[in-house]
């Protein structure tokens, strides 16, 4: 009987890997710059030597799958990845099949910001009934959604860009491919521009030495609005906030969570809305990736 996953986390600085067992704890994680797989010519034989040492460790029969999760824009069945920014030669192939073809085992694949947020639903044993929305505040504005336990991708599998929502007014270009989406205000990059172009600073430091100044909050205020409009829509159960942005020393949750309550409906959503603050565990993407593919693993059994 198989025992275990292997789960891999390509992201845009690290791409982490380890064995995951069926509780979902892990035995063994190791961590490497991406940087290194971006520049290699063969990606699958490049990941295959990475994890190799696994298969012959552990018995590759006693291997479930092998699970990714990364920031990519990928097909309804994720099984082709459209678009990985970060990682070179990722576009337009389909990672499971090459993955399959050289490990012998079974592969799934989900973005980074849905596996991140089935984390967060273990790791705090919530209720998953009714809608749970994760908000990543990172390079981007990332954004996932469970409903009833389940990760929504919607009809073509490009669902919840909260990121992309366009701004009345707002004409600038976004790398995305269209002019005024809310992510050119509302994030890392625009945080990292006034670090380097206005206030002279490490990025790291903007909120503890800067924190109060206009430019900073326009950005929160940008992040918030954009979240206001998606708990309107939705009226979740709760919210779960994360990524790099709140995790720099200094970030104002106080005044994010004030920002979109102000924003929002008396008395509910306004009331009824929950915040959690994302664990910022480095094994979190692998552990997200291990339960999405225990749930397609169950799901695929039940249709059978």
């Amino acid at each position: 009987m198989a025992d275990y996953y292997l789960a891999i986390e390509i992201g845009g600085t690290n791409l982490r890997y380890g064995v995951i067992d069926e509780d979902f704890r892990v035995l063994d994680f190791q961590k490497e710059p991406s940087r290194l797989l971006s520049d290699a010519e063969d990606k699958g034989a490049y990941i295959e030597n990475l994890v190799r040492p696994y298969l012959d460790q552990y018995g590759q029969e006693h291997f479930k799958c092998v699970t990714l999760s990364l920031a990519s824009l990928m097909n309804r069945e994720r099984t082709v990845n459209y678009n990985s920014p970060h990682i070179k030669g990722l576009d337009n192939i389909s990672l499971t099949d090459i993955l399959t073809g050289r490990l012998g085992l079974p592969a799934f694949m989900e973005r980074d910001v849905n596996t991140a947020l089935l984390y967060e639903i273990w790791r705090r044993n919530m209720d998953s009934r009714g809608i749970i929305v994760g908000i990543f505040i990172g390079t981007g504005l990332g954004n996932a959604m469970c409903i009833d336990g389940k990760v929504y991708i919607g009809h073509s599998g490009s669902a919840c860009e909260l990121g992309h929502i366009p701004v009345l007014g707002f004409s600038e270009g976004c790398g995305c491919g269209k002019n005024g989406c809310i992510e050119l205000k509302a994030s890392g990059k625009t945080l990292f521009y006034l670090a380097e172009h206005v206030f002279h600073c490490p990025v790291t430091d903007i909120f503890e030495k800067y924190g109060d100044r206009d430019e900073v909050l326009d950005v929160i205020r940008a992040c918030a609005v954009a979240a206001a409009t998606e708990i309107t829509i939705l009226d979740p159960r709760c919210v779960v906030l994360g990524g790099g942005v709140v995790e720099m020393k200094g970030f104002p949750m106080e005044y994010f969570e004030q920002t979109v309550r102000e924003n929002l409906r008396i008395p509910n959503p306004r009331e009824s809305v929950v915040f959690y603050r994302a664990d910022a565990a480095p094994e979190a993407g692998i552990i997200g990736a291990a339960i999405n593919a225990a749930n397609r693993i169950m799901n695929e059994q039940t249709e059978i």
